[in-house]
């Protein structure tokens, strides 16, 4: 240990981005704290075993290749990319992956669209179709991006379609406008990259105890959030002690009485299903259902090698000169 200085680890693995990121800033948005009438301490999980059926939307990611984009108009970059999105659904003690899909896109920015491109993998007679989709950023980051926003709205459709019944959805990652009004959805933000609370408000965080969260606070943002932090389980003495908290948030939307019954929901259930570093390098904050939802969408994007070798193929059999 130096002198003078406590070093912690991030509970995630390193080839993750950081797991708290979190600084003493000001708060991201204004935030009203006195919703729930509480005292600013400690909450204790009121419902007895959490929701009788629960759902948890996740999607995984890949880029297959990146691309430069020479046009009459200039150069522009893109990228061919896979994304699957699905959906585990929690009953009776027992989880089953349903309602998985596989999305290929091809992503170029600057506002550039380009057809769709059928690359066809020879080894197994199969052909993969890349739907253009176009962003307005031309920077080298801009495809990527586009790739993301375009798993985060279907994960936002599914989520949409599943709230229509009676259950609660747990969509991995915030919130947005897609998914502000899909009925009893709860984002699970397993990343703490923003300061909601003031200081003295967040000296809370490190204390509670597993399915302890915070009172609920409303999130005055753009789109309107009730939000609350919770414990799902201790980490190592040698991490963060924000190590195992998660936040959640629902739309301004919903009821308040609503929103403490998904919020006692979510202490009741989220604690028994936290992960330990042996089985994910996200643990605890990356609980089982997610975890075993991720590595399902992953086996069903194909094999990377295979399709890097069909796309490289295919543009040498399409090049000009």
């Amino acid at each position: 240990m130096l002198a003078g200085f406590t070093l912690r680890l991030d509970p995630f693995a390193p080839e993750y981005d950081p797991a708290v990121q979190v600084a003493e800033d000001a708060p991201a948005a204004p935030v009203d704290t006195r919703v729930e009438g509480a005292a600013w301490e400690a909450v204790r999980p009121t419902a007895p075993s959490g929701p009788r059926r629960a759902f948890f939307v996740d999607g995984v990611r890949r880029i297959e290749h990146r691309l430069v984009v020479e046009t009459g108009e200039g150069t522009f970059f893109g990228l061919l990319g896979s994304y699957g999105v699905g959906a585990t659904r929690l009953e009776a003690r027992t989880a089953r992956v349903e309602a998985e899909a596989v999305t290929r896109v091809l992503v170029v920015g600057g506002g550039e669209r380009l057809p769709t491109l059928d690359v066809a993998v020879r080894s197994s007679r199969t052909r993969l179709r890349f739907e253009p989709r176009v962003v307005a950023d031309r920077t080298a980051n801009g495809p990527l991006i586009g790739l993301q926003r375009a798993m985060r709205e279907d994960e936002a459709r599914l989520a949409h379609e599943i709230g229509r019944q009676d259950a609660v959805v747990f969509l991995d990652g915030p919130l947005d406008v897609a998914t502000s009004e899909a009925g009893l959805v709860v984002g699970f933000v397993k990343r703490l990259m923003r300061t909601y609370l003031s200081p003295d408000q967040a000296a809370l965080l490190p204390r509670l105890r597993p399915g302890e969260r915070t009172p609920l606070f409303l999130i005055q943002d753009r789109v309107p959030r009730y939000s609350w932090y919770l414990r799902l389980a201790h980490g190592r003495s040698i991490e963060s002690p924000l190590a195992g908290v998660v936040r959640l948030e629902t739309s301004g939307e919903v009821p308040l009485g609503q929103v403490r019954e998904l919020a006692a929901a979510s202490a009741a259930l989220l604690p028994r299903l936290a992960s330990d570093p042996a089985h994910d390098p996200r643990a605890p904050a990356n609980h089982y259902t997610i975890g075993g939802l991720e590595q399902r969408l992953r086996r069903l994007l194909g094999d990377a090698l295979l399709i890097r070798r069909a796309v490289e193929a295919h543009l040498h059999a399409h090049a000009g000169g």
